[in-house]
């Protein structure tokens, strides 16, 4: 082989060598515990690449959290909002079951940009659905402090005329590229003599920013409670038809609820799937929901099978939902480009 011809076969090496030379940043020298000057490596673009996969992985997340509505996820979010459902569910033992459901944050402003007004109504009993119960019907909550990765909240309720102050800590971050989890503590007073408190620690994994597993464990203790109740539940969301303007999503779940006392059982297995898509507008949503359960409510009790099938029509009411919203946004990046 000739020399000019190895030169030609080379030079792309020689052109990717010195492109990469040009988009590292410089040496970064910092000082250890010991006074010891280290070098760290530069950023190249391998770092880049980790970077953005990492950034994608967490929209997919905050994206799944966002269009099922997830409660933790709205109860910290920059913006007032309502979210309004109606449900029927059909219970193979209980028949069927038609309530309303609303809830909420508003932000109070004028009183303190770290206080919301949060208020929460539930006619029905679920399941799957321990957040709802837990909620009380309104409550105040203030953003006592907030970095990176943690929030600390102080809270209080009111229900049934009677005050229920409290304290929630979240935190959460990124374990890997396309892994993160969240935790949350909340304890609160209730009844004028019980305290309860709620632990929740979900595991995310994305798989190529399409497709995420979560894996979702909660305890809850109290005064009220059956000893520790608990919940585990692992959950694959699909995003279908992500290029289109309103694209369909699916919740493969599968949960194990039960409790510690006076007898440790498991209450029931519960297999099933969601299906959630916007119709219509942005703004309103519709929910099947499917499912299979294998439950007994008492140990006593032999354990049985029943089928289950819920249509939900939720209203979501914010500004990311609002065309009138959209147009003042855009209105409001184009003023900051001027």
């Amino acid at each position: 082989m000739k020399i000019w011809l190895a030169l030609i076969a080379l030079m792309p090496c020689f052109a990717l060598a010195e492109a990469e030379k040009l988009t590292e940043e410089p040496v970064l020298r910092v000082t250890d515990q010991r006074g010891i000057e280290t070098e760290e490596p530069p950023v190249n673009w391998v770092d880049a690449g980790q970077s953005v996969a990492a950034d994608q992985a967490q929209a997919m997340v905050e994206w799944v959290d966002e269009f099922f509505g997830d409660p933790t996820y709205d109860l910290e979010k920059a913006e007032s909002f309502l979210r309004l459902e109606f449900e029927n569910e059909w219970d193979q033992d209980d028949g069927n079951d038609f309530g309303a459901t609303v809830r909420g944050k508003v932000q109070l402003p004028k009183l303190s940009k770290r206080l919301d007004l949060v208020f929460s109504d539930s006619d029905g009993d679920s399941v799957d659905r321990e957040e709802k119960e837990d909620e009380d019907n309104i409550s105040l909550q203030y953003r006592v402090r907030e970095g990176d990765r943690s929030r600390f909240d102080a809270t209080m309720g009111f229900s049934s005329g009677h005050l229920k102050p409290g304290v929630r800590y979240r935190n959460e971050g990124e374990l890997q590229s396309a892994r993160s989890y969240r935790y949350v503590q909340r304890l609160q007073y209730e009844d004028g003599e019980n305290f309860f408190t709620i632990a929740q620690g979900d595991l995310y994994q994305v798989f190529e920013n399409t497709d995420v597993l979560r894996w979702s464990n909660r305890l809850k203790y109290g005064g009220h409670t059956q000893g520790m109740e608990w919940r585990t539940r692992m959950s694959l969301f699909q995003r279908y038809k992500s290029d289109t303007k309103r694209p369909l999503a699916l919740n493969h779940f599968f949960t194990v609820a039960g409790e510690t006392q006076p007898d440790s059982f498991v209450k029931n297995y519960s297999l099933g799937t969601i299906w959630r898509r916007q119709v219509y507008r942005d703004f309103l949503f519709v929910e099947l929901e499917p499912a299979i359960n294998y439950r007994r409510a008492e140990y006593e009790d032999e354990r049985d099978v029943a089928w289950s099938f819920v249509v939900r029509l939720e209203i979501a009411l914010s500004r990311d939902f609002s065309r009138a919203g959209k147009r003042d946004r855009a209105r409001d990046d184009d003023s900051d480009v001027d």
